[in-house]
């Protein structure tokens, strides 16, 4: 037996159990009516975010380095607005973009909505990272009015509503 049959042979077990990469992302909602705001926390992998802004702005970015430029947040920010949005008592709200910080390879993402009062409804529609990694799975933890509920947002099934 050559030298590359048995090279191919020992390769082919290893081929067999490779790594599936999953897309997932995990988005916190709570309701501070103490502070009349929703705040939203979001952790994302820094590589598939890197990634999408990458090929939705035709650039080549990296994200979480060192000398990392600050208009990357304008970048990050824009691709939320475009692909996230809630709506409270069936009023679209817009979000402010608080910023960011790195935690191994997670982008945490700090964003508040202002001027909320109270809520008897939360829709939620999130397709980021979607359009590029079609197996991506958005779980949103919302706690609001002491009620605690998570949606599993898919292309499938972007958006989902909580009333109370």
């Amino acid at each position: 037996m050559n030298k590359s049959k048995v090279f191919l042979l020992f390769l082919l077990p290893f081929l067999a159990f490779s790594v599936h990469k999953y897309y997932i992302s995990l988005i916190k909602v709570d309701f501070k009516p103490q502070n009349e705001s929703v705040q939203i926390t979001m952790r994302i992998f820094i590589d598939d975010l890197q990634e999408v802004l990458n090929k939705t702005n035709n650039i080549s970015i990296e994200l979480g380095v060192k000398d990392e430029s600050k208009e990357y947040n304008s970048l990050i920010s824009k691709y939320i607005k475009d692909n996230f949005k809630i709506k409270i008592d069936s009023k679209l709200y817009p979000f402010q973009y608080l910023g960011k910080e790195y935690e191994n390879d997670i982008v945490y993402i700090y964003l508040e909505l202002s001027s909320i009062k109270s809520i008897h409804s939360i829709e939620i529609s999130d397709t980021m990272l979607m359009e590029y990694f079609p197996s991506q799975k958005n779980i949103i933890k919302i706690n609001v009015n002491d009620v605690k509920k998570t949606f599993f947002l898919t292309e499938d099934a972007p958006k989902d509503i909580l009333n109370f």
